[in-house]
């Protein structure tokens, strides 16, 4: 039998917090399974709950990954595409903006 994980241990496993986990239940991006009543998750849980915070990482909404995750046409995976360049162009662009403004800051300090 596949290892189950409780709330508070798919959290530890995925370095995160339990809170976490239930807010992602509650916005329907992990579906438990009950043991009487206790959730509990499979390994693909893990899997799915890591692609979850890396989406976080890159700035998609839980909206946005809801989506992702449930993307099953061609249309849906190109506009998450999309939207995942736009939000790395700006990103880049803050980066260098961020970039001058320590450059600026740099040479003024010098002076």
């Amino acid at each position: 039998m596949d290892k189950l994980y409780s709330v508070e241990d798919l959290a530890q496993t995925c370095d995160t917090t339990p809170r976490a986990v239930r807010l992602y239940m509650q916005k329907g991006l992990l579906e438990p399974m009950r043991a009487g009543r206790t959730y509990v998750f499979t390994v693909l849980s893990v899997e799915r709950l890591n692609v979850i915070q890396r989406c976080k990482r890159i700035g998609l909404s839980l909206d946005d990954i809801k989506t992702r995750l449930n993307a099953n046409s061609r249309t849906e995976l190109k506009a998450m595409i999309a939207r995942v360049e736009a939000i790395s162009a700006d990103a880049n662009a803050e980066l260098e903006t961020l970039c001058e403004q320590l450059s600026h800051m740099r040479r003024h300090k010098r002076s």
